[in-house]
This record gives structure tokens, sequence and C-alpha cells, in this order.
């Protein structure tokens, strides 16, 4: 089809809705905040960052470059630093969640290492 494995493919486009979801959650989260000041500024600053991670993640995963698993894992650990700071208190309920997303971020990390090596 492109000439890029499947899983190229479906890593790329599913970074890339990660990063419209945060670009769609930073947008709701403004205009709320411009309407009633309800939102934190903080809120608006992380979801932009986690939209910008995932995005930046997904086109360097597209491009098979050799910067795709080290920015994978930061978009992940963006990830889960918000999760930690949205349920301050709820750590024993985020402990299987944490648990799944660092074993999806291991995998993931090693399938882009070995990916994004020149064939030989």
């Amino acid at each position: 089809m492109l000439g890029r494995p499947s899983g190229i493919i479906l890593l790329a486009a599913a970074f890339l809705a990660a990063g419209v979801a945060g670009i769609a959650a930073f947008s709701v989260a403004l205009v709320s905040w411009l309407r009633t000041s309800g939102t934190s500024p903080l809120a608006q600053l992380f979801a932009l960052a986690w939209s910008c991670t995932f995005v930046v993640t997904a086109v360097l995963t597209w491009n098979r470059s050799r910067r795709a698993p080290p920015a994978f894992l930061a978009a992940t650990g963006l990830l889960l630093l918000l999760l930690s700071l949205s349920f301050p208190k709820g750590q024993l309920l985020l402990l299987p969640l944490f648990v799944v997303t660092f074993l999806f971020a291991l995998l993931g990390y090693r399938y882009l290492r070995r990916a994004s090596e020149p064939a030989a």
C-alpha cells in the first residue's frame, strides 16, 4: 500500500487521534475558560502539551525516525503524569491502569525501535 508496515500505520494513526483529542480538549477548555473561567489555565496547558507530544510522535512514527521511540515514551509519561495529577487520591484505582500503560509503552517502544532500524 504505502510501503510501510501496518503496525507503523496503526500506531501513527492512534497517536494522531490522541493528538487531535488533546487539541479538542484544549479548545473546549479554552472556550469554557473564556465564558465562565471554570477551567484552570494549567489544565489547558497540560491538554496542549499532551496534544503536541502525541502529534509529534505520530509524525516521527510515520517517518520511521529513530527519535520516535523516545518521543513515544515522553508522550506516554506525560499521559501518566496527567492521570496522576487528575486523581491525586486514587492510587489504588490507578495502579492497574499504570501497569497496563507501562506494558503497552514497553511493547510499543520495542516495536518502534525495531521498525526504525535500517533494513539489513
